[in-house]
């Protein structure tokens, strides 16, 4: 009988525990809508799981994902931030107002208000006792790599931007290590720079990379991520975190097509030959914390194409038009804010 009193009050404890956050709604009242009254109005269904402190609503047509005290949101596979967060205050559950302007009234906030390019991690690849690809007279990858990655990052910070090279001089760096620095200096995105090479010596042209869907896998990734990593200031259930995850590396996919086509377009318009962008499962896209591209800036293997390349006045041009790139989708990203 002890034994289950004090299992009993273990439960309790537990239960306790998982609702330390609940209490009074914290905001104006006016902010805020009682859920039932918000489901009613626009004919959706909900489930909250106050364990995990998960609140679903959706429809055949709505899909809405919200976590109480964050206010990362989620709607039809778009993904953006409240200004205030869901609360539970006396046994029931109120929704943000301005989630109802979102997404109902389309009121000024876009799903992709949230997005906006202020640090950024270049990658320079190979270093060290890993050369990358060698042309023909000698001249290796990553030397290249690097050059063109430190013009990058005076391009961009002439224009506002805050910019971390994952490698400085010749050094090996394992592509954990690369990852790992775009979560550490909380990147807004990641540009990993290569030099190509084929076997065939007439192939020429720059490439644009992005994560492929396929390779994805954002829901076994996020609960890589939720077992191993806290996700931001927030503290919640495995569960919680495993779907914010979830969030983020979609919403980093979504972005990561952008920035490549953004890139793409500013190569084409400024004279270069390029193809258009690709999906790849490189280690340095499907595992950056952050929306990641990887860009081939020409074929080392080619003779003509790595005359080129070897000129310190055609690696900033290469430089600075992926700059241009990034401050293009910037604007449009912040035309979007502003609507």
């Amino acid at each position: 009988m002890k034994k289950l009193i004090l299992l009993v009050f273990l439960l309790l404890i537990t239960a306790c525990e998982t609702t330390t956050h609940r209490g009074a709604v914290t905001n104006k009242p006016q902010d805020f809508i009682y859920i039932d009254d918000f489901c009613k109005k626009h004919n959706l269904q909900y489930n909250f799981d106050t364990f995990d402190d998960i609140v679903k609503m959706f429809s055949k047509e709505n899909d809405i994902r919200l976590i109480l005290n964050t206010n990362i949101a989620y709607f039809n596979g778009a993904h953006f931030e409240l200004k205030n967060v869901p609360q539970y205050s006396s046994g029931k559950l109120f929704v943000p107002q301005d989630l109802e302007k979102i997404i109902f009234f389309k009121e000024p906030a876009s799903l992709k208000a949230a997005f906006l390019i202020k640090t950024i991690v270049i990658d320079p690849g190979h270093g060290g006792k890993d050369p990358g690809a060698i042309s023909c007279r000698g001249y290796p990858e990553k030397d290249l790599n690097l050059k063109i990655a430190k013009y990058l990052k005076d391009e961009l910070e002439q224009r506002g931007f805050t910019v971390f090279l994952t490698r400085t001089k010749d050094v090996y760096l394992t592509l954990q290590e690369r990852v790992n620095l775009a979560k550490c200096r909380n990147a807004d995105i990641f540009i990993s720079i290569h030099g190509n090479s084929n076997r065939s010596r007439r192939l020429r042209g720059m490439e644009v990379y992005y994560l492929s869907p396929a390779r994805l896998d954002a829901q076994a990734r996020a609960l890589k991520l939720a077992k191993e990593e806290n996700f931001y200031s927030y503290k919640l259930t495995r569960d919680a975190e495993a779907i914010l995850w979830d969030m983020v590396l979609t919403k980093n996919y979504s972005l990561s097509v952008d920035l490549s086509r953004s890139i793409y377009f500013s190569f084409k318009s400024l004279g270069f030959k390029v193809d258009l962008p690709r999906r790849a499962p490189y280690y340095v896209l499907r595992l950056a914390y952050v929306p990641a591209v990887l860009v081939e800036t020409g074929y080392l293997s080619n003779r003509y194409e790595e005359k080129f390349l070897r000129k310190d006045s055609y690696q900033m041009q290469i430089a600075e038009a992926i700059a241009l790139a990034v401050v293009s989708m910037n604007k449009d990203y912040d035309s979007l804010v502003r609507r």
